[in-house]
This record gives C-alpha cells, sequence and structure tokens, in this order.
C-alpha cells in the first residue's frame, strides 16, 4: 500500500513534468511553423485513426473493427466506472466488488469454480482485443484522487512486418476512506499475433494475469448510523474512520494466471484453392485466493466453526489445461466480409482437465461444439452456436444461441434483430461443495435452465432493446451465507435504452434500463440509467482544446444484493433498500495536442440532502471527492 505522502510528491511531481512539457508543445510547434520543413523529431498529430476489434481466441468469429474515436475526450480513460453503459452497485471505492444493477445472464460451456465479482477491472480472454494500426499506438492514463486514491492505466499496440503487439497495464492504489478499507490491483495482459508471408500459418500467444490484495472491512456494522444521520451534522465527512466495521483485520489475495496458444494452418491445394482451416489452442488458467481474519467477529461468522474460533484462513485453489481442435472455413484472422452472401462455419472437440483442492474435485470433460453465421439477400445475418459437454460435473450441459438481424440501412447503421440464448448448465462448483472454516456444504443440483429472447433496433451508435429471462432452478446465494435452488421459475423483463447524441460541440451519452423481476431473488431496480453531457470548444488559437462535463447517475429503491467478502460473492438480502439518491460530478480536461489534464469532482451532492449514497448495503460510496488526471497518446 503506498505510502500517502510519497503518493503525494508523486503526484506533484506527475503534474509538474506534464505542465513543463506543455511548454515544450507549443515551444516545438512554433519552431515548426517558422521552418516549414518536416522533422523526425516533430511531433505526431493530436488525432491519427486507431481500429479496435475484439479478439475471442478460442470460440472466434470474423472480427469487426470499430473507430477508437480519439479526437473527443474519454473520461473512462481513468475508470470503467465513468463509462455510461456501465451502471454498477459496488461496495464503496475503485477497485472492489462490483455487480451490474441491469440483469443479464451469459455463460460459456467450461468448467467454473466461481465467477469472480470484478468484471470491469479482471480480465478473460475474451476482452483481449486486436489493434489495427500502421503504426504505434501508446496512452498512458494517471490518475489521483484526494485524498488516497492512485489509478494507473497503459495501452501499447505496436505492427511489426509480420506481427502485432497488444500491451495493457493497470494499477489500482487505494488506501480507502473507512476503517480498513483498502485495494492493491495490478491487471496484466499481452497478446502477440504472427502470420507467414503466405499467411498458410499463423500463430496467437496471449497472456493475462489478475493480482488483488483487498483490506475487507466488510462494511458498516450499523447501516443506519451512517445513512440516517441529520444533513446539517459536518463530522460524517471529517471523522469516517469512527464507524464501526464489521472486520477490523480481515483480507484477501487473488491471483489468476491465463496463459493462451493458437495455431492455425490453412489448406491449400498448389492451384490456391482453399479447403479451410484447422486451429488447435492450448490454455492454462490458475485461480488462487486466500481469505485471512483473525479475532473474529461473531456477528457476521454466527457461531460457524469448522477448524478455529480464532483464525480464519479459507484458501480456494484449482487450475484448468483445455486442448482445442476445429476446422472453420475462415482463419481467426478474417475480417467480417460485405459480401451480400456468405457462409460461415466453425466447429470441433475441446477437453478439459480441472484440479481443484478445497473444495477437492478432479476429473476430465469433453465437449463438441458448432457456430455458423450466414448472410442471405445481403440484408439477412444469421449467427448460431451450440455446444455441448459429457463428462463429470458438466455431463449433459447444452448451450444453444440463435440471433437474427435485418439490415434496413447497411451505412446508416439500422438493424432490427431478434435473438434466443438457452442454457442447461450447472452452476458454478462453489455452489455444490465448498469447505471452509465457517461454510460447508455438498449439493446435488439439477440442471439450471435459463431462457433469454430478445429483440433490438440500433441506428447508428442508438440502439433499443427488449430483454426477457426465464430462470428455472436458478441457483443463488441466500441471507444465511448458503447456496439455494429456486425449483419454479424467475421472469424478469427488461427494456434498455443506449442514446450517443452528437451535435457539434455536444455530446451525450444516455443509458437508461426499466426492469421487473417476478421473485426478489434476482435483485433489479425498476429504474436504472446513467448520462453524461459535455461541450467542447477552443481557445488560443485553436491549440488548446476545453471540455466542460458533468454525469448524472440514478436507480429507484430496491433490496440490492448485499456482499460476503469471504467467499467473493454477492447474496440475497431482503432487510435493507438502497437508491432513490442522485449522483452527480462534474469534470474539466484541457488539451493540447495529445496530451489532457484533466479535474474530476465527484459525488457533489453527498450530504445536501441526505447520506444514503449506497450501492449496496452496509458499504457508502465515496462522499465529495476530488480526482486529478493526465492522459498522454503517442503515435509513431
Amino acid at each position: 500500500m503506498a505510502h500517502p505522502l510519497r503518493a503525494r510528491v508523486f503526484a506533484l511531481i506527475t503534474i509538474l513534468l506534464a505542465i513543463s512539457s506543455i511548454g515544450q508543445i507549443f515551444a516545438q510547434e512554433s519552431e515548426q511553423r517558422e521552418r516549414k520543413i518536416d522533422s523526425v523529431m516533430a511531433l505526431s498529430p493530436a488525432y491519427v485513426p486507431v481500429y479496435t476489434a475484439n479478439f475471442p481466441t478460442v470460440f472466434y468469429n470474423p472480427l469487426k473493427y470499430d473507430l477508437l474515436d480519439t479526437s473527443i475526450f474519454h473520461i473512462s480513460d481513468y475508470s470503467p466506472f465513468y463509462e455510461a453503459p456501465n451502471i454498477y452497485q459496488s461496495i464503496g471505492i475503485n477497485g472492489q466488488a462490483h455487480k451490474s444493477m441491469v440483469f443479464d445472464y451469459e455463460r460459456s460451456i467450461d468448467f467454473s469454480m466461481l465467477t469472480l465479482p470484478y468484471p470491469l477491472f479482471f480480465k478473460t480472454q475474451k476482452d483481449l482485443k486486436h489493434y489495427d494500426v500502421d503504426f504505434s499506438y501508446t496512452r498512458l492514463a494517471y490518475t489521483y484522487g484526494l485524498p488516497s486514491e492512485q489509478n494507473f492505466y497503459a495501452t501499447h499496440a505496436q505492427k511489426f512486418k509480420h506481427s502485432d503487439l497488444v500491451v495493457n497495464l493497470m494499477g489500482i492504489g487505494n488506501t480507502g476512506y473507512f476503517l480498513h478499507q483498502g485495494v492493491n490491483m495490478l491487471i496484466l495482459d499481452a497478446l502477440f499475433h504472427y502470420e507467414t508471408k503466405d499467411s498458410l500459418y499463423g500463430f496467437t500467444v496471449s497472456y493475462i494475469l489478475n493480482h488483488a490484495k483487498f483490506s475487507e472491512n466488510g462494511g458498516l456494522s450499523d447501516f443506519h448510523s451512517f445513512a440516517d444521520r441529520d444533513v446539517r451534522d459536518t463530522n460524517i465527512t471529517n471523522n469516517l474512520s469512527a464507524f464501526n466495521v464489521m472486520f477490523s483485520n480481515a483480507s484477501s489475495r487473488i491471483n489468476t494466471h491465463d496463459a493462451l496458444f493458437q495455431q492455425f494452418v490453412n489448406i491449400r491445394d498448389k492451384n490456391g484453392h482453399y479447403f479451410g482451416t484447422f486451429t488447435h489452442s492450448f490454455q492454462f488458467k490458475r485461480t488462487g485466493s486466500l481469505f485471512s481474519d483473525y479475532n473474529l467477529n461473531n456477528d457476521f461468522y454466527r457461531d460457524h466453526y469448522y477448524f478455529s474460533t480464532d483464525t480464519t484462513k479459507d484458501s480456494l485453489y484449482f487450475y484448468n489445461i483445455i486442448n482445442t481442435l476445429q476446422w472453420s472455413n475462415y482463419n481467426p484472422m478474417s475480417r467480417r466480409s460485405e459480401r451480400n452472401y456468405q457462409f460461415r462455419f466453425a466447429g470441433g472437440i475441446r477437453h478439459e482437465f480441472v484440479h481443484s483442492r478445497m473444495p477437492r474435485y478432479i476429473a476430465n470433460n469433453f465437449s463438441l461444439f458448432a457456430r455458423a453465421s450466414i448472410r442471405l439477400f445481403s440484408v439477412w445475418d444469421i449467427y448460431g452456436n451450440f455446444a455441448y459437454s459429457f463428462l463429470n460435473y458438466n455431463k449433459n450441459d447444452a448451450i444453444a444461441n440463435v440471433a437474427g438481424t435485418f439490415a434496413i440501412n447497411r451505412k446508416l447503421r439500422s438493424y432490427l434483430g431478434l435473438e434466443a440464448n438457452f442454457y442447461r448448465i450447472s452452476p458454478d462448483f462453489i455452489f455444490t461443495h465448498y469447505n471452509g472454516n465457517n461454510n460447508y456444504w455438498l449439493n446435488d443440483w439439477k440442471k439450471q435452465n435459463i431462457l433469454k429472447l430478445g429483440a433490438f433496433y440500433t441506428i447508428l451508435d442508438y440502439k433499443v432493446s427488449f430483454n426477457y429471462f426465464m430462470l428455472n432452478r436458478y441457483v443463488f446465494l441466500n441471507h444465511h451465507f448458503e447456496p439455494e435452488s429456486y425449483e419454479k421459475s424467475i421472469n424478469v423483463v427488461q427494456l434498455n435504452l443506449f442514446a450517443p447524441l452528437r451535435v457539434k460541440n455536444f455530446m451525450i451519452d444516455l443509458n437508461v434500463s426499466v426492469q421487473h423481476s417476478t421473485k426478489s431473488y434476482i435483485a433489479v431496480p425498476i429504474f436504472a440509467g446513467k448520462l453524461y453531457a459535455a461541450y467542447q470548444f477552443k481557445i488560443f488559437r485553436k491549440r488548446l482544446n476545453i471540455q466542460i462535463g458533468g454525469d448524472l447517475m440514478y436507480n429507484t429503491l430496491y433490496y440490492a444484493d448485499a456482499y460476503n467478502a469471504l467467499l467473493h460473492q454477492f447474496y440475497h438480502q431482503g432487510n435493507e433498500q438502497v437508491g432513490n439518491y442522485l449522483y452527480f460530478d462534474l469534470n474539466l480536461t484541457l488539451r493540447v495536442e495529445r496530451i489532457a489534464f484533466y479535474v474530476r469532482g465527484g459525488n457533489l451532492l453527498a450530504g445536501v440532502f441526505s447520506f444514503k449514497y449506497f450501492t449496496t448495503p452496509f458499504y457508502p460510496m465515496q462522499g465529495r471527492n476530488l480526482e486529478l488526471g493526465i492522459t498522454w497518446r503517442f503515435y509513431d
């Protein structure tokens, strides 16, 4: 954990260096205008088109590249929580556990021990991106949040003669605002792709590291001592460490490693006729976690002790080794085609070996999979995916997905679509078997059956969607911190709107969702929404860009899931409601060429009307706060 004084000194030095660089930029620009000659030392342009595509490394599909807009100032450069599409509940500070308020369900056919609650930070293979650049692209971002938060983000994409490299690094450090609340997180991912000159052979190597250490305080012991304070009492903003918390000594350490090697061979005869692509993938995944605590608080542990009554050290460790063989009539680097008629198919077999201790589980699993995409009459696009497992815990698991879109106007990206997803799936293994100092269970669940039906309409980047979910035998963690299966059906209906408006110098991103669940076990607010608006203008002969922006987030009252730090899981509760609070932030960004300076005032309404700024019961969000940031992009 970084010392606060060192952090402040480091932040000050960073800001001073950045300010001095502005003078260098203006000086270099003036010198270039006077000399009117090219120079290898000249600054790269302030805006260069950069295209990215999702790079699913095993179950790949033709790549679709989208323009990464580097012409505007993205507050998401400093935290994914700031993005309008991300409406999440969290447990207080950047980097800690979080969960989407907008319900969705998506699973793959592989074995799952547990789903870690850090989706915006922890990377998986499906989160990797490929950059289409004819140069190198680098983005650096750093924020310093008063009084104790530091975030660092770095991305580098480099194109070589027959290969590409992408590296991302993210670091988060925060000592917290309440007693025993802190985060240290390091996320690293790298992807390297190579193809021979004739594209007959190629391979991709990727690696992901997720490393985190949390000081777990379990939230406030008395939820209402904070939320129901008189708004005239300013002491609440000055003495946050005086509030009692559930844990004073608990901590979690989580490490995941994910390494993948994928190679492909294009089959052609002497005349150049193409007969498909064979692909082999080898993947190794390892996850380890440790929750430790001493001087145990019995209000949480509830006299449930199986090994020790004064110390808890619950560990979880497992690894997966996966081999996949598949044939397709396109290779992993194929781009999405604009032909009026096309047919793409891929299918294969997958073997997975799982080894786990605490709980102990050693097994093999085989699964078959197939996927296809078809375009008919230039306007219909149909996609289908199917997978089925054969052995052990995942025996008879099945996934089927189908989607179809009708192109109303491709130039305007106007589409009408339908989709249906069906999952006959085993729950995370931790819900079936777990043994720790404070929790033990051995269950025999029937398969979960989850159906999702959806319809959507898009034009440009606007999207309206309607989703219906039917969940049968859904397994969740109840308020006793034990797994439970609801044998009947739970229905969830949902209407979503995402509207990114751009009019001259104005930009607005609006994301709203209206939802209803027939049972409280799926906890969703009736309404949840986020709005970001900004205005840009230029001064000093258009060399200094200024963006003034603000964002709002609001959700209605609901019984949001609470968080169990020992199990790293959110659980159902029906005692405390959160919501009906307006989060309001303002930010100012100044940019010269490729350098942007950023100031953000967060939760500016804290204490004005109430102190009920909770998105997760027992865990207050930050009160009024200030962030300073800098981003720097390089194009070579």
